[in-house]
Order: structure tokens, then sequence, then C-alpha cells
């Protein structure tokens, strides 16, 4: 498989990986989940997630080890878009979070296989508890024809992680014709924190006072790259 008003510029995802000293700052920022109104896309038009191929990429770090890293992928297991007179009014998609895989590590599957595990271990995203997250479309406008970030749209929609809920608009380039919706987004940078993935966050207590060379950073990088063909 292949690889808000700034998102994906889902997951998932406080990777028990690591971060440097010049890790990302988070770009999107959570706020309270939307309601969604089915009943303003309920005549538009259904196009349905190609899951093969279809994934997130994740990069996360250790706070102040410079150039320690993890990368990886998560797939994506089905969803929907819904477009009517051209323009992107709705749509979900679900994502596997028993897909995590790692990507850095492929020579060494031993320790691959030991990351994955503690990703999906409740330290993390609690894969046993809660096999899916989902992102699910409150809204869609246009950019602004001076955006340099390459996104056509940004989408706002509720994030749902670890069974908690977040709004949050990511920046996304959106091709559209009448058999086929792409969505693919740029990096973008969220906050796992947000989500209450704790595992060495120094914004929980329990993890105050940590040596400095043990913290995992609560900044994650993601990466959406989503097709999908009229029902």
């Amino acid at each position: 498989m292949n690889n808000t008003r700034k998102f994906f510029a889902l997951v998932a995802l406080g990777v028990a990986v690591a971060c440097n000293s010049g890790a990302p700052e988070a770009d999107v920022q959570a706020s309270d989940a939307q309601t969604v109104d089915e009943s303003k896309t309920a005549s538009a038009a259904v196009y349905n997630v190609n899951t093969e191929g279809d994934e997130i990429a994740w990069e996360g770090y250790k706070t102040f080890n410079i150039g320690d890293a993890h990368n990886g992928t998560i797939q994506v297991t089905d969803g929907n878009f819904k477009v009517e007179e051209g323009a992107l009014v709705g749509g979900e998609f679900t994502i596997d979070m028993a897909t995590i895989k790692s990507l850095d590590l492929a020579e060494n599957q031993e320790y691959a296989a030991k990351l994955e595990g503690h990703l999906k271990s409740p330290d993390f995203f609690a894969v046993d508890s809660f096999p899916t997250a989902k992102f699910v479309i409150t809204g869609a406008e246009a950019a602004a024809a001076e955006d340099t970030t390459g996104a056509t749209h940004y989408v706002t929609g509720n994030l749902t992680l670890k069974g908690i809920s977040k709004s949050i608009t990511i920046p996304a380039e959106v091709q559209m014709n009448d058999q086929e919706v792409s969505f693919s987004t740029p990096e973008f940078v969220i906050d796992r924190s947000q989500w209450d993935v704790r595992f060495r966050s120094t914004s929980f207590t329990e993890f105050a006072d940590l040596a400095k060379d043990k913290v995992i950073d609560n900044n994650i990088k993601l990466q959406i790259n989503v097709k999908a063909t009229k029902a």
C-alpha cells in the first residue's frame, strides 16, 4: 500500500516515537466537536473511498533528542465524500488503528514490531478499546487565491481518536470530476495531548518531571492521501 484551516498542514497519533528540539509546532488547533447536519448533504452525490492504497502518513519525535524521529503509515478502511454542484459538502472516513506501521525501522523487524505494539497499547492509542478513528467533514471552503500551502480547500471536520471528538480544520488539495474525488493534504501537525494520548507528554502531571531525554513530543506530523469513486 502506498504511501485544519490548517489538518493533515488523523490518527494518529501521539506516536511513541522520537522528536528533536526542532520538532514542528502544531499548526492545527482542536476545539469542541461540531454538530453534523446530515440534512445539508441529503441530495449530494456520494463517492465511496477506494481503500486499496489509501493511507495516512505520520511522523513523531522525542522533544530533546536531535534527529530522533520515527515515521510510518496507517490505513483508511472505508468512507465517502459528498459532492453537490461541484462542491465538497460532506463525507467521512474511518482509520484502522490496528494498521499502524513503522517504515523507518523496516530493516529491524523486531524493533519495528515492538514500536508498533507500543503505539497500539494503552500508553498511546489503546487499539483494543478503540480499534478505529474517524474524520467526519462538517464544512469546506475554497482556499484564498494567495494561499501558498498547495491547498485548494480548507476542510473542517470532527476527528475522533480514543473516543474523543474534536473539531479541526486542515488544508487539502481536492480534485473532483464526474467519476472521482481525490483528497490529499500537505503535511500538517496536531497535538496528541488534545486527544488524551499521554505517554511521556509533559502536558500531564504524571510526566511533569520526566528526564529530558525521555520526553516524547506532543506534536505529530500527518499527511493524508485518499481517493474515492462515484457510487
